[in-house]
């Protein structure tokens, strides 16, 4: 989530265009990746359900995250692929505080992991208590949290507000990194590394255990009764969904867990860190592949769907393939209404 904008890594990147492009370019795939998960899902008549909704509203997470990336990377100094210097002060304030400070990759990062852990919920409960999914999960309460998580992501955000502001030197835009207090960098980055990463992957991966625990006597009571062919079906297309957001927490804990390492001793990359090494050739390149890794986690998720999650492509064919959909839509229809 961090990047080369700082004044301290201009003269790092110099020269590394290319890696500019790449990431750029990587945050372009992101967004038409997760575009295209959200016309997919709200096309499709038989995908409306609350578990989609909520991937969804991740997917939306997701491309927003890329699309700053994109933004940020665009207008760089040290890429340079697009000249930007804006000269209203209220502007150069706006764009340091928001951007440059990274608050927007932040909040946009804690609201990817919660909205995961909504969609994590949802599952848990219609698996593990059935008779209680109607009751409490009703349409205003998701929107409620929904709201709740974005609105808790913005919050969580607000100390990187005060990083970083407009410069008064008119050769540049921003002012380099400080901080209120040498104690900031260290709450913070204990605080986002916690809230944005430890805490609700500890919880989604403890409600994936149950979840898998429940499906499986589930599966083997079925087995042993005899049970009918849909009911077992059913329980079997509900452990690939289970399945498939494993996969996307599995991906996220890969892609994210370096970031987070690198976030956890420097808050920012300047010589003026609490360690000697934040300023390092070594731990500039070590931080830059995270960003890497981190940003192409919002990428891989519509992939994951396409491999993993039947239902998606069932409904990806519909809505891209009007022969599929005379032949064989309402077939497919019929089998993917069996809520899971």
């Amino acid at each position: 989530m961090d990047g080369p904008y700082e004044q301290n890594d201009n003269k790092e990147l110099t020269g590394f265009k290319g890696i500019c492009q790449f990431m750029a370019a990587e945050g372009v795939i992101g967004v038409l990746g997760n575009l295209l998960v959200c016309y997919v899902i709200l096309r499709v008549k038989f995908l409306h359900n609350m578990t989609n909704y909520l991937l969804v509203n991740l997917a939306v997470a997701d491309m927003l995250l890329c699309l700053q990336a994109v933004c940020f990377y665009l207008v760089t100094p040290a890429c340079t692929l697009i000249a930007f210097a804006p000269v209203n002060i209220g502007v150069r304030d706006l764009f340091c505080r928001l951007v440059a400070s990274k608050f927007l990759a932040w909040a946009l990062a804690f609201t990817s992991a919660y909205n995961l852990c909504l969609v994590t919920l949802e599952r848990y409960i219609a698996i593990v208590h059935p008779l209680h999914y109607a009751r409490k999960l009703t349409t205003a309460r998701m929107v409620t949290l929904v709201v709740m998580v974005w609105v808790i992501s913005l919050l969580l955000s607000v100390p990187f507000l005060f990083t970083i502001q407009s410069s008064d030197d008119s050769s540049k835009v921003c002012s380099a990194v400080s901080y209120p207090h040498p104690a900031f960098p260290i709450l913070v980055s204990l605080f986002s590394v916690f809230f944005a990463y430890l805490l609700p992957l500890t919880l989604m991966s403890l409600a994936y255990y149950k979840m898998q625990v429940t499906l499986k006597r589930q599966a083997k009571a079925l087995n042993m009764q005899h049970a009918r062919a849909a009911a077992y079906d059913l329980v079997i297309a509900r452990q690939n969904l289970v399945s498939m957001l494993k996969t996307v927490l599995g991906a996220l804990i890969v892609l994210w867990t370096l970031c987070y390492l690198a976030t956890l001793p420097c808050l920012h990359r300047t010589e003026q860190g609490v360690f000697s090494f934040c300023g390092t050739q070594s731990y500039r390149y070590t931080r830059l592949i995270s960003v890497l890794l981190f940003n192409f986690n919002s990428v891989i998720n519509p992939i994951i769907y396409e491999f993993k999650y039947k239902k998606f492509r069932q409904g990806f064919k519909i809505a891209f393939c009007s022969c599929f959909k005379r032949q064989g839509g309402n077939r497919v229809m019929d089998v993917a209404m069996v809520p899971i």
